[in-house]
């Protein structure tokens, strides 16, 4: 069995292949999870909705990363939020912003395949944005902004094959 030496000068540990292994599986459940960030979606998924979460806002106006002006209200970072990938056209999809603070007022951006720029901004119940239309298969880019430069704040993105409220 192979010894490793780890340790600054006097106080050498040695440790074989099984600390390792326990070191490196500490390290990924203490790891921040970056699996909220793409989700891949093939017709009659389960759970539904399905649901991702980040933080919104930023300093970039949305208009200027959709590159038109025609609804796309706020302002998100520079990257996008989350990758959609539909593995098949839905003939129904369901996107939706929602935050659990009143005074968050969030926006969205969607950029697809073939084109496709959805700009979003109080569609549902007046307050968040939804998106509600059938979208072919590709990958979708979602930007999650707030009306306020540079306001961050949490929300939860849920997708659907039926109507959201």
């Amino acid at each position: 069995m192979d010894i490793y030496k780890i340790g600054c000068q006097s106080n050498m540990t040695k440790l074989g292949w099984g600390a390792f292994a326990s070191i490196a599986v500490s390290l990924a459940i203490a790891s921040p999870s970056f699996a909220q960030n793409a989700i891949s979606l093939g017709r009659n998924f389960r759970p539904d909705p399905a649901t991702l979460s980040g933080n919104g806002g930023g300093g970039k106006s949305i208009a200027s990363i959709a590159g038109i002006a025609d609804n796309c209200r706020g302002f998100a970072n520079v990257a996008s939020n989350h990758t959609i990938t539909l593995t098949e056209t839905f003939p129904v999809m369901d996107i939706l912003v929602y935050s659990s603070n009143i005074n968050d007022d969030p926006t969205m951006l969607i950029k697809g395949p073939n084109g496709i720029v959805i700009c979003a901004d109080d569609e549902s119940n007046g307050r968040n944005p939804q998106v509600n239309r059938r979208l072919p298969k590709g990958n979708y880019q979602v930007w999650v902004g707030s009306k306020t430069i540079n306001q961050s704040f949490a929300y939860t993105l849920s997708l659907s094959e039926i109507r959201q409220k």
